[in-house]
């Protein structure tokens, strides 16, 4: 058997010889320490693994696969081993089985002590040993010598998270997501502090995710606080008010497949252990009419999500065995309450009063199916317990999202105290495993703090000025932008809420625009052209009602394209935040009218309080769209961006999410420079198959950025440096092999034949994001920020990083509140860099990409601080973040609209053929 997640994934780890080694550590900056979030691992001198590949027949998946894992672990000759519960195990020494082992496994279910008459017989083979010596890669990563690529590496790797992430995986007390994420569900007095209510019957858990890393001089094990989303573990009758009970639809998809305990029976007990057995059954869905319409009796269901007095079920010649309400009557194996009438109709109410009349059932609450579709099961909510540690696949709501931003924000040194005190508990490190030691505390590693870079404005009198930020940010006050542009025609969108009165006329919110024009031009825009005649609409929204406004929002639009002073820029003024109104908004004025929005909310756009500062904010948007510059930096601090010959590209993909549509397209966005200040970045974007990473219209998304540079600089930029987000460790040879060769056949196509044959132009791709697990904490409190983290401007390359490939951490960002999250950037790719000259005061082109990178995180234009990953892949995510509005029925469908589970939907109607208004191409429309 063949899985794409097991052995066979590991061929993109292993090719990584032909990215650029590291041409030196990063000198620049005062020296300091850091904690990290990894501990060090110490293995026995001479640990070789073995690993063994398994085959199963025939073939299963999922927690179906997990489960034969299961029970092959449960056979003696293979104890001790590790697995990733997919295609192999490992194991410290080889294990007494002959070459060719094999063996037959019927399939039984947790808590089952013997296999059922029917169950299927798995054949499992383990074959192909192979030795894995984790000495020979500890003496590679000590090594000075910068050698050939260690061939192993990733097998090494994987046989060493799967011995160590056994524990956590096989404990009774411990779930799991992934291989590497780790959650207690302990609900005692000692761990209530890792356990957060969310609201609609759902929790969250803190957790501990753990992974083996290399590093310079041996391994690391990084752990890492995560928080997961998870069912409450409860009767469905409790949670049911909770989740919402008057969308059938909606509740049907939050229930679907959810396993529960079955509590009105009495509970089994293993032959072997003589330990209570639970019964455990797992949620289809509620009852709906078309039930069991195979039956010779089939239910009689009311209507759909029916509560247990409309449900009602044929009681043959017996009971229904194991207690459920079946739409065949089944002999029981153990009848249980006095004998009822056979041969008719009863409804699952009346069943469970004559039989179990100790448990009350409330008649508003759906029963649900436990069955499926064709041999349904039912059971009242009230004798459902929910099995604790069983996650979520759809979106939080606005409220459930708060919670859990604030049970997951916690001060650095929280977590690092909960990773040494709590994790290594969960994840079984004390004791550690024979011949695999880790460390008892984090490991400190060293940092440097560098300086942030001058910011350049213009003062009052239009002369350029200089703020140096404190603490990663500064205000504006007195300053204007470096290059202001004007608005053009503009106007005005005042729309009100129906619930209720509002506290502003018209004359009020006319009033505040018209102060909010005058602060415009103080900063340097020419607001002259606000349009007087019509006048700015007023609209009334209609609340509480799906897609009620879209039409009204389509008109509106409409009206202004079509008026003879169309507007360029229109200030959208809403009554609160609402996602559909947002999304309904931008998609028609950015895809059809050609208009650029800003909005904002009437409380903080009217209240006197913080005017300025929130005037401010907006104003920044404005500029930028209007195709102005922000802020710039001394041409000293831009390095080779200030020469005027290289363009800098941001590209980002952005996939759907838990909840999606079937079907639903991933959306890849790419900005670039278009000259030397970075203050400018148009974006152009595609449409791909859903959950592909690789950008696979990347060549003609690639060419227009060149073709706009040109046409902004009459020349084509020497160099092209590309920060690429959203790649994983397992894709950046991919980034090479599939998107490299698209980079260059736009080239071709834009540059002459005589530049590509000199090498022009040269390229420099790193890979950045933040989706990494290592975290860093200040080792000093005098180092520390006022939120305890690491100071802005730290950046790390020693320590968790190894010495061959070429990548660093860097936070340029004050963190205020939580942990900080710093960049990681890891070269794959280098033309550019290595080939110049090093000058003063940098010593190799480390220093040179990690000067540039830190500096340009001060010029993201939307706000008056640094950022924490470099503006061009920050832009690119926003951009992403855009075609999220447009494309928001696929990616976040209304529940309410759909339909039960027993029909099955075509194909979305909905078109992907989307695109910008040619007047919004080649601005920044996305801010």
């Amino acid at each position: 058997m063949k899985n794409a997640g097991g052995i066979g994934a590991l061929g993109n780890l292993a090719l990584t010889s032909a990215f650029p080694l590291r041409p030196g550590h990063g000198t620049q900056g005062r020296k300091i320490a850091v904690y990290a979030n990894y501990f060090k691992i110490q293995t026995a001198p001479n640990l070789t693994l073995t690993r063994y590949s398994v085959e199963v027949t025939p073939e299963a998946t999922g927690k179906k696969l997990r489960r034969i894992f299961q029970l092959l672990l449960e056979l003696p000759e293979f104890a001790g081993v590790g697995t990733e519960w997919k295609s192999m195990i490992i194991s410290r020494q080889p294990l007494n089985i002959p070459p060719d082992y094999h063996v037959a496994i019927p399939y039984r279910a947790e808590g089952e002590d013997e296999a059922l008459e029917r169950a299927i017989t798995y054949t499992v083979r383990v074959v192909t040993p192979i030795s894995l010596a984790v000495s020979d890669l500890v003496n590679y990563l000590s090594a000075t010598s910068t050698g050939p690529a260690f061939p192993h590496k990733a097998e090494v790797l994987q046989g060493l998270n799967a011995l160590l992430g056994h524990h956590p995986q096989s404990h009774d007390g411990v779930v799991s997501i992934g291989q590497n994420r780790h959650f207690s569900v302990d609900r005692s007095q000692r761990n209530l502090h890792n356990i957060q209510v969310l609201g609609g019957g759902l929790e969250s858990l803190r957790g501990y995710f753990q992974s083996v890393r290399p590093a310079t001089g041996g391994l690391l094990l990084n752990v890492n606080v995560t928080h997961g989303v998870f069912f409450q573990p409860d009767r469905l009758s409790e949670l049911f008010p909770k989740m919402g009970t008057g969308n059938r639809v909606t509740l049907e998809k939050k229930i679907k497949r959810i396993r529960v305990k079955v509590i009105h029976l009495p509970a089994k007990k293993s032959k072997q252990t003589n330990q209570e057995i639970p019964r455990i059954k797992t949620i289809f869905g509620l009852a709906h009419p078309q039930d069991g319409r195979s039956d010779e009796h089939p239910p009689q269901i009311a209507s759909f999500g029916a509560g247990p007095r409309d449900v009602k079920f044929w009681l043959g010649e017996a009971p229904p065995a194991a207690g459920t309400s079946k739409g065949k009557g089944k002999p029981p194996k153990k009848p249980t309450g006095p004998a009822l009438p056979t041969n008719r109709y009863i409804s699952v109410f009346d069943y469970f009063k004559a039989k179990y009349p100790n448990i009350p059932l409330k008649e508003n609450l759906p029963v649900v199916n436990v069955g499926n579709r064709e041999n349904p099961s039912y059971l009242p909510a009230e004798v459902c317990v929910v099995l604790p540690g069983q996650t979520i696949k759809r979106r939080l709501s606005p409220d459930q999202t708060q919670q859990m931003i604030t049970f997951a924000c916690r001060k650095p040194w929280e977590n690092g105290t909960s990773i040494v005190d709590d994790g290594k508990a969960v994840l079984g490190l004390n004791p550690s495993p024979n011949s695999i030691l880790v460390g008892r505390s984090l490991i400190t590693v060293a940092a440097r703090l560098l300086p942030p870079p001058a910011i350049k404005y213009k003062d009052l009198r239009n002369r350029e000025m200089s703020i140096v930020p404190k603490f990663g940010s500064w205000n504006m006050i007195n300053t204007r932008f470096h290059t202001a542009s004007a608005l053009g025609p503009w106007t005005y969108i005042w729309f009100k809420s129906n619930r209720g009165s509002t506290p502003f006329n018209e004359r009020h919110v006319n009033d505040t625009v018209m102060k909010f024009a005058d602060f415009l031009a103080n900063a340097g825009i020419n607001a002259d052209g606000f349009i007087q005649h019509p006048p700015p609409p007023v609209i009334t929204l209609q609340d509480g009602l799906e897609g009620a406004n879209d039409e009204v929002i389509k008109t509106i639009f409409r009206r202004m394209y079509d008026a003879k002073s169309r507007p360029r820029f229109v200030l959208v003024i809403l009554p609160y935040n609402d996602v559909a109104i947002y999304n309904s908004i931008k998609t028609v004025a950015d895809t059809k009218a050609g208009i650029h929005t800003v909005c904002v909310v009437a409380q903080k756009f009217m209240k006197p309080q913080r005017q300025e500062q929130y005037f401010g904010n907006i104003s920044l948007k404005f500029n930028l769209k209007a195709g102005g510059i922000n802020q710039t930096l001394d041409p000293k601090q831009l390095g080779i961006i200030a020469e005027g010959k290289t363009m800098v590209v941001g590209l980002d993909v952005t996939h759907p999410s838990p909840g999606s549509k079937e079907g639903a397209p991933s959306a890849a966005g790419i900005v670039a420079s278009v000259d030397k200040f970075l203050g400018q970045w148009p974006g152009a974007f595609s449409l791909q198959e859903g959950r592909k990473e690789m950008v696979s219209a990347l060549e003609s998304l690639f060419l227009s950025r060149l073709k706009l540079w040109e046409k902004r600089n009459r020349q084509l930029p020497e160099n092209i440096i590309i920060y690429r987000d959203g790649v994983s460790e397992g894709q950046y040879q991919l980034v090479i092999e599939q998107e490299l060769p698209l980079i260059r056949n736009a080239c071709r196509q834009a540059y002459p034949a005589t530049a590509t044959k000199q090498g022009y132009p040269k390229l420099t791709i790193a890979v950045c994001g933040k989706r990494h697990h290592t975290r860093f904490y200040p080792a000093h409190e005098g180092e520390a920020d006022r939120s305890s983290n690491c100071a802005p401007g730290t950046v790390v390359d020693r320590g968790v990083t190894e010495v061959r490939g070429w990548d660093f951490f860097l936070q340029p960002h004050a963190c205020l509140q939580g942990t900080a999250r710093t960049g990681h950037y890891y070269v794959v790719l280098d033309e550019i860099l290595r080939t110049r000259p090093v000058k003063p005061p940098f010593q190799n082109p480390s220093d040179a990409l990690e000067d540039l990178t830190h500096n340009m995180c001060h010029l993201f234009g939307r706000a008056t601080k640094a950022v924490s990953l470099c503006p061009p892949a920050y832009y690119a995510d926003l951009l992403c973040t855009r075609l999220r509005c447009y494309l928001s029925d696929q990616f976040d469908p209304n529940d309410s609209s759909a339909t039960p589970s027993v029909v099955s939907g075509g194909a979305s109607q909905t078109s992907l053929d989307i695109s910008i208004a040619e007047n919004l191409k080649d601005t920044m429309f996305y801010i």
